[in-house]
């Protein structure tokens, strides 16, 4: 079994979980779809376990299929309910149960994301040693130019304040510059920190407005009150969301 082990002396104990559903609206059976011969998922968590400050990293899936596959693959994984509405209701309900509470940080890894540069678990990991509960979540953002990016409903733009705080995030090209000043547009980087209290949080609480109108988990943070840590990072980050987008990556793995 490929197992997962921190390095040694890490004051911090991490857990890496990479929810995976097979009912994607816009892509069903995406986890297990063979980008260059390999399931996207396997590849996934082939680049995840590549962290050092990762402790433990699994899988967290409600579908037999992906169990099964994961099985036979020797990679850890863990059942949860089909009620889960977003991924990370999934990364909760799976690691509340006993045996996964002794971490102090909990990394959303999404399983859309085949070739996930490990740096981006370094910096959230990195961030929660510098910050500890200051904040109940961390995140990643990326500057983009691209104007077909700025304006493309499946990049999530972000509003930070002048201590990298999470304030928004929108799906509309936010900030919109009225003054003709040039608006600097950051890229949500999807993978996330939480601390234990964020995911008993998250869990205890609905969807809120903001959360569902944007269809972005971590507004329901901020639209409780709770401050989450951005930082910038240069990784470069390809979500497979789409059929078509499986193409772009194999294009990637080939050059």
């Amino acid at each position: 079994m490929l197992m997962v082990v921190g390095v040694p002396g890490n004051e911090v104990r991490a857990l890496g979980v990479i929810p995976a559903r097979y009912k994607s609206s816009r892509f069903p059976g995406k986890p297990l779809v063979e980008i260059c011969g390999v399931p996207m998922l396997k590849r996934t968590y082939l680049q995840a376990v590549k962290s050092e400050l990762l402790n433990d990293l699994i899988v967290a899936t409600d579908d037999k299929r992906i169990f099964n596959y994961c099985v036979s693959e020797n990679i850890p994984v863990a059942m949860t309910s089909g009620s889960c509405l977003t991924g990370t209701d999934r990364l909760a309900e799976a690691v509340l149960q006993d045996k996964y509470k002794n971490y102090e940080i909990y990394i959303n890894i999404q399983g859309d994301e085949p070739v996930i540069d490990p740096s981006v678990i370094t910096q959230i990991i990195d961030q929660y040693k510098i910050y500890t509960d200051q904040y109940i979540a961390y995140n990643l953002y990326k500057i983009i130019d691209d104007e077909n990016e700025i304006n493309s409903d499946t990049i999530i733009k972000v509003i930070v304040n002048e201590k990298d705080e999470l304030m928004y995030m929108s799906r509309f090209p936010v900030p919109y510059s009225r003054t003709g000043i040039r608006a600097e547009h950051k890229q949500q980087v999807p993978v996330y920190g939480y601390t234990l209290e964020a995911l008993e949080l998250f869990s205890r609480h609905e969807k809120t407005v903001n959360e569902q109108c944007e269809d972005i988990e971590l507004l329901r943070f901020v639209d409780l009150g709770y401050k989450i840590k951005m930082c910038e990072t240069e990784a470069v980050s390809i979500s497979v969301d789409v059929p078509s987008d499986v193409q772009k990556v194999e294009k990637i793995l080939n050059s």
